[in-house]
């Protein structure tokens, strides 16, 4: 469904701009509306009626009206569906041992992961876990959650996500338990008293007092309560299991499975402590990444080296504008860096006598011309464009993921189709992007390709002379090339958010440490954004190229991009459109590296990084009454 309507709304642009231009053309809607309703409102002479009388056949609505109309409908309509949509209530803040709540990651003291020396064994994190998945109704519910939200995924990652959630929720248990046993006087009382409090809580029947036995029995002889006797069995049990089957399950299979009925909690007077029989293996063996992170494989399950987190489930304006802040700051910074290397580009498109030359021989041509100021040709449009670009595409970007995958898209359907998601949502931003960015990306390109005319207008001047060259179009002509460079930007904006953000996952899946320093995160970002820029530039490419050709040739500003694309072919070959890609290669991928290493950056500094956007899980244990 995604795909279609990501490839939908391409063919919608290289469709409707495929006769003339984009901004000017006008669309036949066919006569359907009464007379008397178009009075009503006021609307008759627009819809064709003068005097009464019907002048057209066909009235006319101007693509823009017709394409801003649908946009702002549909915008209406998902900010309709959000309003109606459930919220995401995963039931752990009803847990009943305690008090669980999300807390801000940042808030946490001594991080997700802390715990040194700490009395709680995985083993007996991990089968706390399947207990109050199977007793606990907000933990029932949660993890019911986690089984439909993964349930479109492949078996495989079906597996990851899972036991990466059982992880990190039994860190979270771990955690809790750990921190209730310090608030104790003894670690043996805390033990007690959380006996009775799961007695209390879940032991009203036989089955669940047998597998608080067997809990309890998990712990080291000094740490058993007393109390465990009443889940205890009796010798001559004992013995009558003895020639029952001692087979563990395989408990990965099903998160949510206990040990069988064969395994019992007894008291062994020779050593004086609890044990299971049929014995069983407490195991605890070290994991790198078979879960998604580092952590510790027990017979009960995997517990993760961090607590369960999430991102914060609500952005506020404020979030959007600082990450608005971060990108403006971020692009306006990247692309004033490689100016001179952005007037190569454009001159070797521009210029046919430059095409064939090396980026050094095209700089040096141009350095010799025009001196070397040639080189920061069209600065000023430049910083003003891609501020613009920073401050909305990012933001944007943000907030369509957040909107299509909250609240049009079910849970489920949602982590199924991740990548058409953040290719869709990359598309929406560039649109929203490209509105500003057309007129001032104009006045660079006339800057550049003839600074005798428009290098002294500056920014402000060139896009004035450029909205007085034509009477009829008027300041439309500033949007001339509006339809080939919003194609580029919403194939090249969606191509770089879903490249980066997979690029980023491969790299941390592969070593999960480089997530541990800030140096290194970044150093991920600066690569990540290497290559979504690189693989971004190729498929944009021929837009890019028509972009070029439509805003330097005035006799051609109403040419859509399939139409602009054919007349290059014609007059200059195939080849005109992927002239100057080897710069565009470079500049593309150095910038775009640039533009998410400073991104991350300024949004660590302004307190709105993907740490302190999200949360984790913590509960505080309460005695029983």
């Amino acid at each position: 469904m995604i795909q279609c309507l990501f490839f939908s709304t391409i063919s919608l642009l290289v469709c409707s701009n495929f006769s003339v231009g984009f901004m000017t053309r006008s669309l036949p809607i066919q006569k359907s509306f009464n007379l008397k309703v178009l009075k009503r409102y006021g609307l008759e002479r627009e819809y064709g009626y003068h005097d009464g009388n019907y002048t057209n056949d066909f009235v006319t609505m101007s693509r823009r009206e017709l394409m801003g109309s649908a946009f702002t409908t549909g915008l209406f309509f998902s900010l309709c569906t959000s309003a109606v949509a459930n919220a995401d209530d995963d039931g752990l803040e009803d847990i009943g041992i305690g008090d669980g709540k999300w807390t801000m990651s940042n808030s946490v003291k001594g991080g997700t992961s802390r715990i040194s020396n700490s009395f709680v064994p995985a083993s007996f994190a991990t089968y706390t876990t399947r207990i109050l998945i199977n007793y606990d109704a907000g933990t029932r519910k949660w993890w019911d959650g986690r089984l439909n939200k993964y349930s479109l995924l492949p078996k495989n990652e079906q597996a990851v996500k899972l036991g990466q959630s059982f992880g990190c929720f039994s860190r979270s248990v771990q955690l809790a338990i750990d921190a209730f046993l310090r608030g104790s006087a003894t670690v043996e009382e805390g033990y007690a008293n959380l006996f009775k409090l799961f007695i209390e809580k879940y032991g009203t029947t036989q089955e669940a007092r047998r597998q608080i036995g067997l809990l309890f029995a998990i712990l080291p002889n000094p740490y058993q309560p007393s109390e465990l006797s009443m889940c205890a069995i009796s010798r001559d049990t004992v013995n009558l299991l003895t020639n029952a089957s001692n087979e563990l399950p395989n408990m990965m299979d099903n998160m949510k499975a206990l040990l069988p009925g064969e395994f019992q909690c007894f008291y062994n007077k020779s050593e004086k402590a609890f044990s299971i029989n049929p014995p069983i293996s407490l195991y605890e063996i070290g994991i790198d990444d078979e879960f998604g992170q580092t952590g510790t494989a027990t017979f009960a399950g995997p517990i993760g080296s961090k607590s369960l987190e999430r991102e914060l489930p609500n952005f506020s304006m404020d979030i959007y504008a600082l990450f608005g802040i971060s990108g403006g700051t971020g692009c306006a910074i990247t692309h004033s860096v490689v100016i001179p290397l952005d007037v190569v580009k454009t001159r070797k498109q521009t210029d046919p006598e430059m095409a064939s030359g090396s980026l050094m021989q095209t700089a040096s041509e141009i350095v010799k011309n025009e001196g070397p100021a040639g080189l920061l040709l069209g600065a000023q449009a430049t910083v003003v464009g891609y501020l613009w670009y920073g401050c909305s595409v990012y933001p944007s970007y943000a907030f369509f993921k957040k909107l299509i995958s909250q609240a049009v898209l079910s849970p489920e359907v949602a982590i199924a189709h991740g990548n058409d998601i953040a290719l869709l949502a990359g598309a929406l931003a560039a649109i929203v992007a490209s509105l500003g960015l057309t007129p001032l990306e104009a006045a660079r390109i006339r800057t550049v390709a003839d600074p005798s005319v428009y290098r002294s207008k500056g920014v402000i001047g060139t896009i004035q002379e450029i909205a007085t060259e034509d009477e009829a179009l008027g300041w439309k002509k500033l949007y001339a090339g509006f339809a080939s460079l919003l194609t580029r930007q919403v194939i090249f904006g969606s191509i770089k958010f879903l490249a980066f953000e997979r690029a980023c996952e491969s790299i941390f899946k592969l070593w999960p440490s480089l997530q541990d320093a800030t140096w290194t995160s970044l150093l991920v970002s600066v690569v990540a954004g290497g290559i979504s820029g690189t693989l971004s530039c190729v498929i944009s490419q021929p837009a890019d190229s028509v972009l070029t050709y439509v805003a330097r040739n005035s006799e051609s500003e109403n040419l859509g991009v399939i139409e602009g694309s054919l007349t290059m072919v014609q007059k200059e070959g195939i080849g005109s459109l992927f002239r100057g890609i080897g710069s565009r290669i470079i500049w593309s991928g150095s910038i775009i590296a640039g533009q998410f290493l400073l991104y991350d950056v300024f949004r660590s500094l302004l307190g709105v990084s993907t740490a302190d956007l999200s949360q984790v899980f913590e509960v505080a244990i309460f005695p029983s009454s």
